[in-house]
């Protein structure tokens, strides 16, 4: 059994190795944000037109909204499912852009976390009580981190030229261009004897031209085994501002001093 789970963890490992390599091995896009999330030769109301390609840069649209919702994860599973080996980590929350900073964050199913302006607070009992926590605020990295921003130019923009347009979808309730990666960016799964198989999927919207959902992942199989991993994200609620409250919290445990 233990050799077993060796297997599978190595498939899913090899999977984020190859996400990786692939990722800096890819084509960078060095042209400027346009008006549109299509490339040269292309714009945002013309889907499946053959041959254009995503433009790198689009995330920092997200910082236009005036409020969102956001979900992200990584997804493994396995033909010889333990609770090592398969699974999902998940990040989500509320961002408030204007008229102040503001985020409600939700990581990993352990820590939740609210900072507005300069002031944080953190929470490891599911948001039941609540300590300040000066570590947490609209500015800190760590914080940022933990948005969908700081993963999608990893597997989006630094591949830009290798996605196309499939066509125009609504996507999360939203008017998108929808985007499909190369196949060509997977072929790194044919290492160390590794049948891959790589998907690759974006939607970006026409009006505010932000990413709005995206999956980049690869399933495969090794000796007999199957696995799969993914990343994958969802932009919600944009602009709804009686959906996207973030409030200071009110059952704060003082520290002692």
């Amino acid at each position: 059994m233990v050799k077993s789970n060796r297997r599978v963890r190595s498939v899913v490992a090899l999977g984020l190795a190859i996400g990786l390599v692939v990722a800096a091995c890819g084509s960078s896009n060095n042209n400027p944000l346009g008006n549109n999330p299509l490339g040269t030769g292309g714009n945002g109301n013309n889907g499946g037109g053959g041959g254009q390609s995503l433009s790198s840069g689009l995330a920092a649209n997200l910082d236009k909204l005036d409020s969102y919702q956001f979900s992200w994860q990584f997804t493994t599973t396995s033909s010889a499912a333990t609770a090592a080996s398969t699974g999902a980590l998940m990040t989500s929350g509320t961002v408030v852009n204007k008229p102040a900073k503001a985020y409600k964050i939700s990581s990993l199913g352990m820590l939740q976390i609210i900072a507005i302006g300069d002031q944080g607070w953190s929470s490891f009992d599911g948001g039941n009580t609540w300590m300040v926590d000066a570590s947490y605020s609209t500015s800190n990295d760590s914080l940022k981190s933990m948005l969908p921003t700081s993963l999608y130019g990893t597997n989006f923009d630094t591949n830009a030229t290798s996605f196309t347009v499939k066509g125009n979808e609504s996507k999360n309730g939203v008017d998108c261009v929808h985007y499909q990666g190369s196949t060509n960016l997977g072929a790194m799964g044919a290492i160390a004897g590794v049948n891959a198989t790589f998907r690759s999927d974006l939607w970006v919207a026409k009006s505010g031209n932000y990413p709005v959902s995206g999956f980049y992942g690869w399933s495969g199989s090794a000796k007999g085994e199957t696995g799969s991993w993914g990343y994958s994200f969802d932009i919600t609620h944009a602009n709804d501002a009686a959906a996207n409250v973030v409030a200071q919290p009110a059952n704060v445990t003082a520290i002692p001093s």
